[in-house]
């Protein structure tokens, strides 16, 4: 898509879980798809992994 068609056909916008941002979208009449999407969840979390590379004793 060359921007001069962005410009006369407005964007096309797919919004991945962020409510409020596509609520105010559909406000101004922009179309939207919103896609409830999280990141998936890791056995290991973050925190867990800092104290392994500072070396502290994991539990």
């Amino acid at each position: 898509m060359s921007f001069k068609e962005l410009l006369e056909d407005g964007p096309k916008v797919v919004n991945l879980g962020m409510d409020r941002f596509y609520l105010d979208l559909i406000d101004q009449e922009v179309p939207a798809v919103k896609v409830n999407w999280r990141p998936p969840l890791v056995k290991t979390s973050l925190m867990e992994k800092l104290k392994r590379l500072r070396g502290d004793d994991v539990e």
